[in-house]
């Protein structure tokens, strides 16, 4: 894979930059060796350090496009995609509104390929040189490793190959698993094949990060491994794995207050739902550019992207008339009329339907949230419904929809009817953040952007859910003789 080893290559250049120490307490490095592993027991903490903070910078994903900064842009393209997330304008993340990210020769097939591909890489190496020095006392860092090796798979299955049911013998992505095979082209590992290593890798990170403390949140404990577990075990119809451990990874988290939900609880890693995320600073933000960032796509109130240029984000028309007046949810996007909203200050006008739930009082140094404790709660939901256990699905729904909204009562839904609501309230909580456009590929839900009164833009068009895939990039095609591509 020549493509992939040169962008790794390119960011392992960028490990020389220091991370803030009060986030990670390491300075991203270069690479070890054995040796060194043996003398200097902080270097594999150094090298973990620079993966979790290239996750959230720009160019992680090799190019100088400012839609490229890691993990927070590629669960923004992804939502962009679905049916719920609107872009006013064809400008930065627009590729994905419009789907001309899927294209092999789109930045954005060549930006998501390389973010994880360049980790796994950087993973494989570490993990193989903490195996030869035989040291058994970074255990938690081999288990984070792992777990970002899982995580990282369980984006490139998603996006390059179809959905799990009923494909699990089709092509999904190259398998790299240890330095050895990355110095040479890899063919496509079927899609179950996938999974299997994903299953793999986040079961032994469990093992690993028992008992693991981190000293932040933008590391990975074994509470955020089981999250990331049960959302893998969710595609794949695990629903009791998938139920056991989202109950496990949010038990004893508290859920977000309205304040939080409507305020600037997004923007900030200690809101007391986050169980994974990145505590950005000024330091941090200095890496690239930071108006290549998310705050600068996604807050519409502030002076980037989307509040100054324009290129607002805004709620599907449907979704938002779905949500009861009741519920505070509502309150974070705008009605079907232009309106002024003030926040930080400063009052603007805005348009119709437009969103305010991701508002960050600072200059794009608004923390990164990856994984929140809510969306724990309709994994957990609809594993139980799927399980025939519909009174506890029912129970667990009641439990977050209760105190979004304060006139919910308990669901009297069975079948598809309960399932439906779950998936409908999850759409509501996490709109956004990046799941949406993956549940819609797994439940085989069409893209219906073309409808009487729809506020839909550039993007106004229907597809099928078999177009919800990527093909592979023309640079990994033309480099590597054994891949096959996408139709």
């Amino acid at each position: 894979m020549k493509t992939i080893q040169y962008f790794i290559a390119a960011l392992s250049i960028g490990f020389v930059m220091t991370s803030c120490a009060n986030d990670l307490n390491t300075v991203p490095d270069g690479d070890i060796s054995g040796e060194q592993l043996n003398n200097d027991q902080s270097s594999p903490e150094k090298i973990l350090g620079g993966i979790y903070l290239d996750l959230r910078s720009n160019g992680a994903g090799g190019t100088t496009l400012h839609s490229d900064f890691g993990i927070m842009a590629i669960k923004a393209g992804s939502d962009l995609m679905s049916n719920d997330v609107i872009q006013m304008k064809n400008q930065h993340l627009g590729m994905f509104y419009n789907y001309d990210a899927t294209n092999a020769s789109n930045s954005a097939s060549e930006f998501v390929w390389t973010t994880f591909y360049a980790r796994i890489f950087i993973i494989n190496k570490l993990l193989g040189d903490l195996n030869k020095s035989g040291n058994t006392s970074n255990k938690a860092i081999k288990g984070q490793l792992l777990a970002l090796r899982a995580y990282s798979y369980f984006y490139l299955i998603r996006f390059y190959a179809n959905d799990y049911k009923g494909h699990q013998s089709e092509p999904g992505v190259p398998l790299v698993l240890t330095s050895n095979n990355q110095s040479q082209g890899l063919p496509r590992a079927s899609i179950s094949d996938v999974y299997k290593q994903i299953a793999s890798d986040i079961e032994e990170s469990i093992i690993l990060l028992d008992s693991y403390a981190r000293p932040t949140r933008a590391q990975i404990d074994q509470r955020t491994a089981k999250a990331i577990a049960a959302e893998v075990y969710l595609e794949t119809g695990d629903y009791v794995k998938a139920g056991k451990y989202a109950e496990e990874s949010k038990q004893g988290i508290a859920l977000m207050t309205e304040n939080d939900y409507t305020t600037t609880g997004f923007s900030n890693i200690n809101n007391p739902e986050v169980l994974w995320g990145f505590h950005n600073t000024t330091s941090t933000m200095s890496i690239g550019n930071s108006y290549a960032s998310f705050f600068s796509m996604f807050d519409n109130t502030n002076k980037g992207y989307a509040g100054a240029a324009g290129i607002y984000k805004l709620i599907d028309k449907r979704l938002y008339e779905a949500i009861p007046q009741t519920d505070y949810r509502k309150k974070v996007f705008n009605g079907a009329q232009s309106t002024a909203y003030t926040f930080n200050g400063e009052t603007r006008n805005y348009p119709a339907y437009v969103s305010w739930k991701f508002k960050d009082p600072s200059f794009f140094e608004g923390d990164y949230i990856y994984i929140r404790a809510s969306s724990l709660y309709y994994i957990q939901a609809e594993a139980l419904a799927r399980q025939g256990r519909e009174a506890e699905a029912r129970q667990v729904l009641y439990e977050i929809t209760s105190k979004r909204n304060t006139a919910y009562t308990l669901s009297t839904q069975t079948g598809n009817g309960l399932i439906n609501e779950i998936i409908l309230q999850k759409r509501i909580e996490l709109w956004g953040e990046g799941y949406d456009w993956f549940d819609m590929k797994r439940l085989n839900v069409p893209l219906e952007r073309i409808y009487p009164g729809t506020n839909h833009t550039f993007g106004r068009f229907n597809l099928s859910p078999d177009k919800f895939k990527f093909q592979i990039p023309n640079k990994e095609i033309n480099n590597n003789p054994q891949i096959t591509q996408n139709d």
